[in-house]
């Protein structure tokens, strides 16, 4: 990975300078790059992945001595005369690598100083990158990556400081700056002022996909920026994932421009940048996913063993329950028993509901689901904790003025509800503020990220927080286990989130919780949207099959799979020829859908042969064509519809159902 990794970003400046002849090594002496000159001095055909100690029959040892003295050792090579340098690359005495160098003593090539400044440079490069490289194996954090690339930035640029810019999307950033010496005064200003300025900017990067470099020059790209950012010069190179632009690297000079190799070498760091970031957040992801999913196979296991205990529970309360009826019977009646045969009535009672609980978490049991009000649900959940809470909790309510409905067992939703309500009363000691809030959130590409746990749809998404002591991480791991609680063991049972998270999981929603200590928790319920139209319809045309022809296979495919998932039947065929043999094999076709351009027989000339064998069933054509929609002939021959390529699904669906 590390040799592929370099590879990618080798720089032309050391690959193509003319008149030299250089190529460097791993550890163990493989040649990962060399450039052209390298190539016709040594002599061999194919020298990468081959050992320079097996080519040159080097002894290791003498190397491995000369090594230890100088760093460098040379050996003649009497073919042409010339002599092969081989220098250490190492840090803090780790070898990371060799730099090879083939030349003529006896020759003096121009610009020998220019390049040898060049070489030394890009060695120096290659050692930086070897530290971030070997960085990445071991650092999760962006932001420490982020100010490891940006020190080695500014000493590979000799910049007075840095920042990057990070997308959140187009006009919403984050800044991350490395400023040791200071040189920045006022961060608000200088916030403002790049994010007034990044829209343009923006733009061009994205347009042009390379580095901008910036004067303060009046009247250059950008140079309100260089001025608020006190530099003679800026460079900015962008960073891409996938053609997207996710960050921008941002530095600054004051006399001395920045020089081509300079440019270069963070234009590499940009996309070092780019791939290592990507890399800490699908790593950041999958911790999340795999933390949820052993929580899930958790669960799992635990719903299992409390469905058979569940089951042994409602036997006993069974027994508790019938032995009470007989004993209310046969006892006489006295008030200090009635007493005490209620109390264990309550109990029993209490247990019972309990138990249901536990049931419902570890095997569901059907339960009466009805069309919930979300706003409704909100409004008396608030009007019961105002009138049962302390006057000292201050409590507030949030909520938006349409929120969708959800499909669900009121019920339950509502002891949800009001059981995490109950719990930050609590949390707040009766003293505090309390918030219930409700909103609609939409999960699709662009944030399902942020939502691993869910699938992509409508949500209604209840929260409920508090300003409480908050909850430990450590603690926020296990609040949903049974039997945890964080309270006095004489006051909880610990199975109140428990069975909330079963509840809530057999809605087809998740519960979240965050927390900080001494700040308060905010735990949010996300109940899916019941969306009764996409249903209604599914069920009525569930028995209503298609014929489809088309001779372009995916749109074709693509087609059927669409209407599938909207109820329909469908039979797919890709020429006139095959929609006659489906419809004399006496099948019930409700609906044919036809291309006009097909081989052999075109769709007008298939809707023709349909209609003189008497089938009435709707017809309904797709084509690309002008002349084709204006022509007079369509209604004639018996064409029902005519939808215009490209069409919309929603428009294609819309037209059937008003056919059939």
């Amino acid at each position: 990975m590390l040799n592929k990794l370099i590879s990618e970003y080798a720089l032309s400046e050391l690959l193509e300078v003319e008149g030299t002849s250089y190529a460097i090594a791993n550890k163990d002496g493989s040649i990962l790059w060399f450039n052209k000159g390298f190539k016709e001095d040594s002599g061999f055909g194919k020298i990468k992945g081959r050992s320079f100690f097996d080519l040159w029959k080097i002894n290791t040892e003498e190397a491995l001595q000369s090594f230890k003295k100088n760093k460098i050792h040379a050996i003649h090579l009497p073919a042409k005369n010339q002599t092969l340098s081989i220098s250490v690359l190492s840090k803090k005495n780790k070898l990371d690598g060799y730099f090879l160098r083939i030349y003529n003593p006896h020759i003096k090539r121009p610009l020998t100083e220019k390049h040898e400044n060049l070489t030394h440079r890009n060695i120096e490069f290659y050692k930086e990158l070897h530290d971030l490289l070997s960085l990445t194996t071991e650092e999760t954090s962006l932001k420490i990556l982020s100010d490891e690339l940006l020190i080695r930035c500014e000493r590979l640029t000799e910049s007075i400081y840095s920042l990057i810019v990070f997308y959140e999307d187009t006009k919403s950033y984050n800044l991350h700056f490395h400023d040791v010496n200071e040189h920045l005064k006022n961060a608000d200003e200088i916030e403002r002022e790049i994010k007034t300025s990044f829209t343009f900017i923006t733009k061009w990067l994205t347009l042009n996909k390379k580095p901008l470099l910036i004067t303060s020059a009046p009247n250059s790209i950008g140079f309100n920026l260089a001025n608020v950012l006190q530099s003679d010069y800026l460079l900015i190179s962008p960073c891409f994932i996938n053609g997207k632009l996710i960050a921008a690297i941002i530095l600054a000079k004051k006399g001395k421009k920045y020089t081509h190799s300079e440019i270069s070498y963070i234009e590499q760091l940009a996309s070092f940048l780019s791939i290592s970031s990507s890399g800490i957040k699908a790593k950041e992801l999958n911790s999340i996913l795999e933390q949820k999913l052993l929580q899930a196979q958790k669960f799992e296991t635990i719903g299992k063993l409390s469905s058979g205990t569940a089951h042994d529970f409602n036997n006993l309360l069974s027994s508790i329950f019938g032995s009470l009826n007989l004993l209310k019977k046969r006892i006489p009646q006295a008030e200090n028993i009635n007493r005490l045969v209620d109390n264990i009535e309550n109990c029993a009672v209490r247990a019972r509901d309990l138990t249901k609980g536990i049931l419902s978490f570890g095997k569901p049991t059907p339960k009466q689901k009805e069309l919930i009000k979300s706003n409704l649900l909100i409004t008396e959940l608030s009007k019961v904790v105002n009138q049962t809470f302390p006057k000292e909790i201050e409590f507030n309510s949030t909520v938006e003025d349409k929120l969708d409905d959800i499909l669900g067992n009121p019920t339950e939703i509502y002891q949800v509800l009001l059981n995490l309500c109950v719990n930050a009363k609590e949390a707040i000691r009766d003293n505090g503020k309390i918030s219930l809030s409700a909103k609609n959130i939409l999960i699709e590409d662009k944030n399902i990220s942020s939502f691993p746990w869910l699938n992509k749809g409508k949500y209604v998404c209840f929260s409920v927080s508090d300003n409480g002591e908050g909850i430990s991480e450590e603690n926020i791991r296990k609040i949903f286990d049974p039997y945890f609680s964080t309270k006095k063991k004489e006051t909880g049972s610990g199975l109140g989130l428990y069975v909330t998270y079963g509840i809530i999981k057999n809605h087809n929603g998740h519960i979240d919780v965050t927390s900080k200590i001494n700040e308060g928790t905010t735990f949010d319920v996300y109940i899916p949207v019941y969306e009764p139209l996409a249903k209604e319809k599914a069920t009525e045309t569930s028995e209503k099959l298609i014929l489809l022809a088309d001779d372009e296979i995916m749109l074709r495919d693509l087609l059927a799979e669409l209407l599938e998932s909207s109820g329909f039947n469908v039979i797919k065929v890709t020429s006139g020829a095959e929609v006659l043999k489906v419809l004399t094999e006496e099948m019930k076709v409700d609906l044919l859908i036809i291309d006009y351009n097909m081989p052999g027989m075109n769709g007008l000339e298939c809707v023709e042969q349909v209609r003189k064998l008497k089938y009435k069933m709707p017809i309904i054509l797709s084509t690309g064509s002008l002349s084709v929609e204006s022509s007079p002939e369509i209604e004639k021959i018996g064409v029902t519809s005519l939808v215009s390529k490209p069409y919309e699904f929603e428009s294609m669906l819309s037209t059937i159902r008003k056919l059939i």
